[in-house]
């Protein structure tokens, strides 16, 4: 178990360049190696690599996939480029067997928001041309959970980091409302015969042709979407405009396990209709009720979320069953009744394959924020421990702003 106290929230992250040097007609390895062809070149012809090694089960993930080295020089369908070696045509080989994307990344050793030793035991690198898909999804996709036991090489959200998965609103015009600095501009769904509101907020140099995060932040008991914008926890300015925000409104300030599990299905197909998303990087983030809420979401709709945040959660009945997925919990001391120790984040932890061990309890007057080890690969879970009160925005002693967008977002970027 690795601790961070106040004022470490650095990201650690490491990446794994694959260089795959395959020959004639290979048959690529299972689970999204992506079968990257280059070629010991060798024919007299130039080197004509056949199939040039065609991805493997797993394949065609992220954005890597594989294509033939031909015996005019062998250019990579999309996984890299070809090295200088050899001449085609006279035998020599077809570059060096052309390097593969670098595609997605994990941190070394594995690392839960800048906390070492929370994404794995041994880190593991992904396969090239980015994340591979829950459990091998060869097309791409969603979000995706870790793949049971987190096997071999990884297999995490689909499309990840460097592939990611457009959206049909990617192209278009937006005709949804940008709420940049008021909250004027709410969005009104009819979902189940009533309207329901959400705010949206995106970068001020937003480019439809681009795949943005998404990120949907939910409020406490009796909140409404107003009370989120145009901060989200904070983390808008972390962004750097590299996020787009979305923020529902409770009816009545109150959220529902199923029909508002149904307004969000509902707010997804309209913003990613309309937007331009990456759908494999759809994350969540909620405080009390709202961090209840995003616990049944991210439980409830496998495969849909890549992440999920969620501070002092609770006035909902908590998931029992959950695929794998990354969590950072956060809770006061003085919301704990009877059990200082009490965390809530164990159940992630327990579904994410993480050793479950006692986790220190924050300072007098400061924070403690601790990633459990063991985890799967690419499935971190994070837990905050502060000295105060019930908030998603604690202050440690002595200061005038929060550290929690400093965890917050280096743990939800890192996917």
């Amino acid at each position: 178990m690795t601790t961070w106290r106040i004022g470490q929230a650095g990201l650690v992250r490491g990446a794994i360049l694959l260089l795959v040097i395959a020959g004639c007609g290979s048959s690529g390895s299972a689970d999204g190696t992506g079968g990257a062809p280059s070629g010991t070149g060798g024919a007299a012809t130039g080197g004509a690599a056949s199939t040039g090694g065609t991805t493997g089960s797993g394949g065609k993930i992220g954005g890597a996939t594989g294509g033939t080295a031909a015996g005019s020089g062998g250019a990579h369908a999309t996984g890299g480029s070809v090295g200088g070696g050899g001449t085609p045509g006279s035998g020599g080989v077809v570059g060096s067997g052309g390097v593969t994307a670098t595609g997605g990344m994990t941190a070394a050793g594995g690392t839960g928001a800048g906390h070492t030793g929370g994404a794995g035991a041994t880190g593991g690198g992904h396969p090239t041309g980015g994340i591979s898909g829950a459990a091998g999804a060869a097309s791409g996709g969603r979000g995706g959970g870790v793949a049971a036991g987190g096997a071999g090489a990884g297999g995490r959200g689909a499309g990840g980091q460097s592939g990611a998965v457009s959206s049909a609103g990617c192209g278009k015009p937006p005709t949804l409302k940008n709420s940049p600095t008021s909250t004027a501009n709410q969005n009104t769904l009819t979902v189940s015969g009533s309207a329901r509101q959400f705010l949206i907020r995106w970068p001020s140099n937003y480019d439809n042709s681009h795949p943005y995060r998404l990120i949907l932040d939910f409020h406490g008991a009796n909140g409404k979407d107003t009370d989120l914008a145009p901060s989200y926890f904070g983390l808008f300015d972390l962004s750097n405009n590299t996020t787009i925000f979305v923020a529902p409104s409770a009816s009545g300030g109150i959220w529902d396990a199923t029909a508002d599990a149904t307004f969000v299905d509902e707010i997804l197909k309209a913003v990613e209709g309309d937007l331009c998303i990456d759908t494999s990087r759809v994350e969540l983030e909620g405080f009390s009720q709202g961090g209840a809420m995003v616990a049944t979401l991210a439980c409830g709709r496998p495969g849909v979320f890549r992440a999920a945040v969620g501070h002092s959660r609770g006035g909902l009945t908590a998931p029992t069953v959950c695929q794998p997925i990354p969590y950072l919990g956060s809770l006061g001391l003085s919301d704990i009744s009877g059990n200082s120790q009490a965390t809530q984040t164990d159940a992630f932890a327990r579904w994410d394959g993480c050793t479950i061990t006692t986790l220190p309890t924050a300072p007098t007057g400061g924070h403690i924020c601790t990633s459990y080890t063991g985890c799967m690969v690419g499935a971190p879970v994070v837990w905050c421990s502060f000295d105060g009160p019930h908030t998603p925005s604690p202050t440690d002693a002595g200061k005038s702003t929060s550290w929690m967008p400093a965890e917050v977002w280096p743990f939800l970027s890192q996917f």
